[in-house]
This record gives C-alpha cells, sequence and structure tokens, in this order.
C-alpha cells in the first residue's frame, strides 16, 4: 500500500542470465517480509538486508532461502536470513518457587544452554521451562544481559524481567534488603555496553517466615549490615581484636538459633588493585574461608558451612561511589532454603 519508485530500465536481453521475471517475483516475495531493509540483485546473485518485525517472518524468510535449488537459478550471497535483525528482540523471564520460565528469543543455542545452567546450578534445579525460539541478529551484548537478568532473577523469592533490544526491565521481591541493594545495584552496573536497566525490587510485605531458620537470616543480614568490614585492606586475615570478636560470638549465638540449617558465607570484595591485575576473586574466597574457620573454632559443625567468594561482582553500591570501599568489603551469611 506505500508509494513506490520504480528506477528500472527495459532491456531485451537480461534472460540469458537469468529468469529475470521469476527472480524479479522472488525478491519481492523477499521484500514484503521485511520490516525493512532491501533486496539486491546482481546477475544472478541474490543478496539482501534489513529488519523483520517477529518470530514468523524470520522463521518465514529463513525456510524461503534455504529452498534448493532457489527460484530462476539464484545464488545466495551472504548467511541469508542469518543476517537480518529482529526488532523488537525480545525475551521474558519469570521466576517463582515453582520454577523460572523462558519466553521470547534467544540468540543461539549456547546462550539457552548457559541459562539453563544458571538455573540448574541454583535452589530451583530442574524447573526450567522454556518457550523461546532461537533467532539469530539480537542487539550485541543480548546473551549477557540475559544472564545478568537470570542471575538476579534467581536470587529473589519471585520476580520478572524483559529484555526488549537495549532495555533490561527487571522487578521483583525479597525478604532481605542486602539482595534488593545488590540486584538494583546489579542491573543498573553490570549490564554490558549499550544496555539501560530499569530495576525495582521491593521488600515483601507478608510472606515473610518469622520462626527459624528465616529468623536467623534476619539476624545475620543485620549483623552484616552493621559490621561490613572484619578485614584490613587487602588481605584475609582476621585481627581478632574486640569489635571482630563480638561479631563472630554474635554470629555463632545466631547459628545456633537453627542448628541444622546449611549457611552459605560469602566473600565480597570491592574492585581496589583489579586494575594492576589483583585476584580479588580469590581474596573474597579466603576471606569466606577464614570466617569459617573462626565460626567453627567455636563450636559451629563444619558440615553446616559453606563458603563461596564473589570477588567484587556483587556490589552493595556501585563501584566508585564514596562508601563503595567500604560497603562492597564484606562477609554476609544466606541461609539455606
Amino acid at each position: 500500500s506505500g508509494a513506490v519508485a520504480d528506477r528500472m530500465a527495459v532491456e531485451p536481453n537480461l534472460r540469458d542470465a537469468a529468469d529475470y521475471a521469476a527472480a524479479t517475483g522472488f525478491a519481492l516475495d523477499l521484500l514484503g517480509r521485511l520490516k525493512e531493509g532491501t533486496v539486491t540483485l546482481a546477475g544472478s546473485a541474490l543478496s539482501l538486508a534489513g529488519q523483520v518485525a517477529d518470530g514468523r517472518a524470520w522463521t518465514e524468510l529463513d525456510a524461503a532461502l534455504r529452498r534448493r535449488p532457489l527460484p530462476a537459478g539464484l545464488s545466495l550471497v551472504g548467511d541469508g536470513a542469518a543476517t537480518l535483525a529482529l526488532r523488537p528482540y525480545g525475551l521474558a523471564i519469570s521466576v517463582d518457587r515453582t520454577g523460572l520460565s523462558l519466553a521470547g528469543h534467544l540468540p543461539d543455542v549456547a546462550t539457552r544452554e548457559a541459562l539453563r545452567a544458571l538455573v540448574e546450578a541454583s535452589p530451583l534445579q530442574g524447573k526450567w521451562s522454556d518457550d523461546t525460539q532461537i533467532v539469530p541478529g539480537a542487539p550485541e551484548g543480548f546473551a549477557a544481559a540475559a544472564a545478568m537478568a537470570v542471575t538476579n532473577l534467581l536470587r529473589l523469592d519471585l520476580g520478572s524481567a524483559t529484555i526488549v533490544d537495549d532495555l533490561v526491565t527487571l522487578r521483583g521481591l525479597t525478604c532481605r534488603d542486602l539482595i534488593q541493594r545488590e540486584v538494583e545495584t546489579s542491573a543498573a552496573t553490570g549490564l554490558p555496553a549499550g544496555f539501560r536497566a530499569d530495576a525495582a525490587i521491593g521488600l515483601r510485605q507478608t510472606g515473610c517466615v518469622v520462626d527459624p531458620p528465616a529468623t536467623c537470616q534476619n539476624d545475620l543480614d543485620a549483623l552484616t549490615k552493621n559490621n561490613t568490614v572484619l578485614f584490613a585492606q587487602g588481605t584475609s586475615v582476621v585481627q581478632l581484636d574486640a569489635p571482630t570478636e563480638r561479631v563472630i560470638a554474635e554470629a555463632v549465638a545466631i547459628l545456633a538459633q537453627c542448628p541444622t540449617t546449611r549457611i552459605t558465607i560469602e566473600g565480597h570484595a570491592n574492585r581496589d588493585g583489579e586494575r594492576t591485575g589483583f585476584n580479588n576473586l580469590d581474596l573474597s574466597a579466603r576471606r569466606a574461608l577464614r570466617v569459617r574457620d573462626e565460626l567453627v573454632q567455636r563450636g559451629i559443625d563444619p558440615a553446616r558451612l559453606e563458603t563461596q567468594g564473589f570477588g567484587s561482582t556483587r556490589p552493595l553500591v556501585p563501584h566508585g561511589a564514596p562508601e563503595a570501599r567500604a560497603m562492597n568489603r564484606r562477609v554476609q551469611f544466606t541461609v539455606a532454603k
């Protein structure tokens, strides 16, 4: 229904090179499936570029270009439909205690398997629903943005995310304000270049159990917030001064409230030294191990305690903020659900 600009000239001998009428008809059929773009004929060579509006149009174009032989003796230049961009390119993710669900588009099988691996390594192992379509042509960095969204959703009690082209929208609820701050900071600072975030994580007003082991989690989080730094800068040694002795003693008393619950001791670091090659991931892991050793010496069953170092990947506040050095260099505890 649009205007047509016809700048073609009539030449009598084109049929010697190809069935030009059939070739042109095929090219115009392809063009009609594009949202915008070009289809070019040069002799018997066919090429196309542009965007499609939805996954169905991309699938139809891909099927048409895979036909062999192509109509009118044409040969395809390039990778066919794989060179086309799908715009808008979207993925929807939701998570709750029943599992994680995906719908929309993913750029390749490797991205799908990477997201599945994140779920399998979480408490939602085996609870995975996938209704995505593999469609190439995603914005650069889309796979990394999807991984960031899934990683953060898995830390919430429930939530959802959409990724549409370069915008990541993240919503969710958690009972832990530490998790709220970490997820919002991650969304604001952890995306690939060119992506934007709109993240709002709320604290649940209902559904947060107040009996152990949830009481342990609340008390341990409060202990972390009030005593973020137990270590000298750049070292894993715990100086057993009076404040540190008090913190360790409080942690032991809290853990006694849930004597059968498993606890993960998490080590976190700021970005000091990373530009010169300092390994903050290893440092954070050693800090967590040092806290574990102190707890075991004070009677906590070592079988209950796991450790994990996250380096600078889960900041409470954006790196570079005035309070980042103190707030992001911390040890915190996660009670197994």
